[in-house]
């Protein structure tokens, strides 16, 4: 990288915080606007799992802090966790919705490509600078003014361009990915929110209870189905055993794991273990095994349904939304709807709506780990537009 092409963040962006919004006057309509705040900001996306609203008829108020796709989002409390930094690109589906306290929205100025900062800001060298001057120990944060130091190459504007088009080629086929499954989860769940009768999930599956410690366990290769990796792709971290310090649930046989942490953020993970690869879970999921004649697809519709969600809501213990759990026993006797109730052709298409879901899932997790592949190399000017325009043709 060329030290005279660099340029200061701060004098490229228009760089907004959120207002301050009145928990006391938020809204119960699901007519009133999306109030993104920190917690829907996770890595490279918005989640609205949980969302907060505010009056429609004093959005006009706050006409300042409404934000428009292509803004770029950073959280600015707790700006990076075990899955990455917390920064988002505005989608079309996330907008309309009002800018919170503590969150920075940044927008380029003339000379800066709007598409070229959002990879700017996804790049290795902008978390780096992140974690080098957040400030804090109990709740790390950034203030603007160190989001505004930070240095990155500029080549022109054309190229600028080029480059956000050839790495947004990979983000619209994973946001393609993403309405498809939408779609397929919502039909396959409805379909079981159907059935009639209800029984307690305890009776369609098995729970692994037995744990194991990776680093003992002469691992070569362990899959490790972690939060963190199910927030960052639902896809588990491939990594050595001796890495995993503490004691996992062992995952024998494709599985649904139920996350106890937070259940108003739904993590409902179908795992499919490899060929000769341990599979490990977090002892924050409860880990399932379908039995008495029902499929690991009609389980994890089961347990993805809107209606379970809320029922797990419903027996959280704690006080605080960062630390809810509820407990395992909980989760096993909440009703779902019984799927051996279904007729032969909605088993089947459940099934096969769930497998789509999971290998769209698997292509869109390849997907971005190319783009972020590239993204540096096409930053630091290390690959040519040419070489990367090829790469796309292949894959996308």
């Amino acid at each position: 990288m060329c030290s005279q092409n660099l340029v200061r963040l701060g004098d490229y962006t228009d760089l907004l915080t959120g207002n301050p919004f009145k928990s006391s006057q938020y809204s119960t309509d699901r007519a009133g606007i999306r109030l993104l705040r920190g917690d829907n900001v996770v890595q490279g996306k918005i989640r609205w799992d949980g969302v907060k609203r505010w009056p429609l008829a004093r959005a006009t108020d706050f006409r300042q802090y409404e934000l428009v796709p292509g803004d770029v989002v950073v959280a600015m409390d707790r700006p990076w966790i075990e899955a990455g930094l917390k920064y988002a690109i505005v989608r079309q589906r996330d907008a309309p919705s009002l800018l919170v306290q503590r969150v920075a929205r940044l927008r380029a100025r003339p000379g800066l490509d709007q598409g070229y900062l959002g990879y700017v800001i996804g790049s290795r060298d902008f978390a780096v600078h992140v974690l080098a001057v957040q400030t804090g120990t109990a709740i790390p944060h950034i203030s603007p003014s160190q989001l505004q130091e930070f240095s990155f190459h500029l080549p022109p504007l054309a190229e600028q361009r080029s480059i956000a088009f050839v790495l947004g080629a990979f983000d619209d086929k994973i946001e393609i990915n993403l309405r498809q499954i939408q779609i397929q989860e919502e039909l396959a769940t409805r379909i079981i929110d159907q059935v009639g009768a209800h029984i307690p999930l305890l009776e369609l599956a098995t729970t692994q209870r037995s744990t194991i410690d990776p680093a003992l366990s002469g691992a070569t290769l362990v899959d490790h189905f972690s939060l963190p990796a199910f927030d960052e792709g639902r896809l588990p971290i491939r990594q050595p055993g001796e890495e995993i310090k503490s004691g996992k649930l062992r995952i024998d046989g494709v599985s649904i794991l139920v996350s106890r942490l937070n259940p108003h953020i739904p993590r409902v993970w179908y795992a499919v273990p490899e060929n000769g690869v341990l599979g490990v879970a977090s002892t924050e999921f409860v880990v399932m095994t379908p039995t008495h004649g029902v499929s690991a697809e009609e389980l994890w519709a089961c347990c993805n349904s809107a209606r379970f969600t809320s029922s797990l809501v419903e027996n959280v213990t704690g006080t605080t939304g960062s630390h809810q759990r509820v407990k395992a026993t909980d989760v096993l006797a909440t009703g779902v709807g019984d799927p051996r109730s279904l007729s032969s052709g909605q088993k089947q298409a459940v099934s096969a709506m769930v497998k789509s879901v999971h290998l769209l899932r698997k292509e869109s997790v390849a997907l971005s780990i190319l783009r972020n592949a590239l993204l540096p190399q096409l930053l630091s000017e290390e690959l040519t537009l040419s070489g990367a325009e090829g790469l796309v043709g292949e894959s996308v």
